[in-house]
């Protein structure tokens, strides 16, 4: 992941057990990601490094932790996620100090939404589990990753990552647009909607590739997963 002057993330497909080196991005892509504005996602590659941990059956069970990860479904999709070895991959090319500081905190078993984003229909379309926590994101000290960061330093790191597990894909996408309107008070929901997510960190924070979700955004969004598309 190449940081867009160390606010934004920028993206790339690819999965590779940990460890193993990282194939350049093309000067095309490159040039794309630095000209891009829309909000990026950290790099996902498959992990040979997992808990043993079995995930809850439930969408949330007992998390402590209820979190949004973005990704651009060309570069790394559900789909992706689904196919990596055990269904597990490497969260890393965080390059922004918020969204790495909010990696720092999440625990494993905490769940995330994964959010297709920049993209035709950006959308949540599917749920993931913390099967790993933080720990030294290994692209930031390999020169031959996107996500190479000069100035990192292997006795103090200041990047991190997460592994993060396949659950399920959701039984309809959620798309953003539905979620604005549920928000303005104009969905399906009416006031609850406005209720739930007048403060969800995506809808005004867009940019955060890793945010926090409350109990009440979470719930809701499972709601209108079972609502007819509007």
């Amino acid at each position: 992941q190449l940081p867009k002057n160390q606010n934004h993330n920028a993206a790339r497909r690819g999965m590779r057990p940990v460890g193993a080196p990282l194939a350049h991005l093309g000067a095309a892509l490159v040039r794309r990601s630095i000209r891009s504005m829309a909000p990026k996602r950290a790099r996902a590659v498959a992990s040979a490094s997992t808990s043993t941990k079995k995930p809850k059956a439930a969408d949330d069970g007992d998390a402590t932790g209820l979190w949004l990860v973005k990704s651009e479904p060309d570069e790394f999709s559900l789909d992706d996620l689904r196919a990596s070895p055990g269904g597990v991959a490497q969260w890393d090319g965080v390059r922004n100090a918020q969204a790495r500081n909010l990696v720092k905190t999440m625990r494993v078993g905490d769940r995330a939404f994964f959010y297709h984003s920049s993209c035709k229909v950006p959308a949540v379309v599917g749920v993931c589990e913390v099967v790993k926590g933080a720990y030294p994101d290994p692209t930031a000290l390999d020169p031959k990753a996107p996500g190479f960061d000069p100035k990192s330093d292997p006795t103090n790191p200041k990047w991190l990552c997460v592994d993060v597990k396949f659950i399920r894909a959701m039984r309809r996408e959620v798309t953003l647009s539905e979620l604005r309107r549920e928000a303005a008070g104009d969905g399906v929901t009416g006031a609850d909607g406005a209720k739930a997510l007048a403060s969800m960190t995506l809808l005004n924070r867009a940019r955060l590739s890793v945010q926090p979700v409350t109990r009440a955004e979470w719930e809701h969004v499972l709601r209108l997963e079972e609502e007819a598309a509007p």
